[in-house]
């Protein structure tokens, strides 16, 4: 099984102010998000959303939400590891993409997503 790094997520109250941040540090700007239920925005290099933004108005100081990862391993075979870890893990789908996201919940509070086609 083969991962890249995907995404670091954050969350944050002010999106637009990090949005700024990003873009006048590493050169990255707003680009496509799916339709995700909840808002948020994502910040690209080319054509690879490096940053991902979820907005909650709850955060008075911006945190880290989570790393990603990605694989081109069947999603099946991903969560049956997952679930042979014994560690708690939550799972989702990028609306409309066909991808699955299995959120685990490392110790210590750290919380990866391991993105896999379905």
């Amino acid at each position: 099984m083969t991962w890249t790094f995907d995404h670091l997520a954050f969350n944050s109250a002010d999106g637009e102010t990090l949005q700024e941040n990003f873009a006048a540090l590493l050169g990255l700007t707003r680009g496509r998000r799916p339709p995700f239920p909840f808002p948020g925005r994502w910040l690209y290099q080319d054509a690879h959303a490096l940053v991902h933004v979820i907005e909650q108005p709850t955060f008075e100081e911006t945190a880290l939400s989570h790393i990603a990862f990605r694989t081109d391993t069947p999603a099946e075979t991903v969560l049956q590891r997952v679930r042979d870890s014994g560690l708690p893990y939550q799972l989702a789908q990028v609306p409309g993409e066909g991808i699955w996201q299995i959120f685990v919940q490392m110790p210590g509070g750290l919380v990866l997503e391991l993105d896999a086609l379905a």
